[in-house]
């Protein structure tokens, strides 16, 4: 698909059910939202939506229970808390990028 094409597929209110983004036709599995400044959303319609959904949960829960489970300060566990944040946005920014898609 073309950058075009997942933009128009991304537009189209047609691929938003009950306020989830579900669009088979669209590559991606993490979409920017709407009112962009508020983040990415999962497209429910592909098939490795579940599995990302998971890894992401991971990268965010892994780190802080490793922390915690080692005895980790407070200042460590917000620290970790924020790395994973930052790596949770970057991958979604990556996996979201048109650029990445298109052909």
């Amino acid at each position: 698909m073309t950058s075009d094409e997942i933009e128009t597929c991304w537009k189209d209110p047609h691929n938003q059910k009950w306020g989830v983004y579900y669009c088979k036709s669209d590559p991606r599995v993490i979409v920017p939202r709407h009112i962009k400044w508020m983040g990415w959303t999962i497209n429910a319609a592909h098939p490795g939506a579940v599995p990302v959904v998971l890894l992401l949960m991971a990268v965010l829960v892994a780190p802080q229970f490793i922390v915690n489970l080692k005895g980790g300060s407070m200042e460590v566990a917000l620290l970790t808390f924020a790395v994973s944040v930052s790596v949770v946005c970057s991958l979604s920014a990556y996996l979201s990028s048109l650029k990445r898609w298109s052909h």
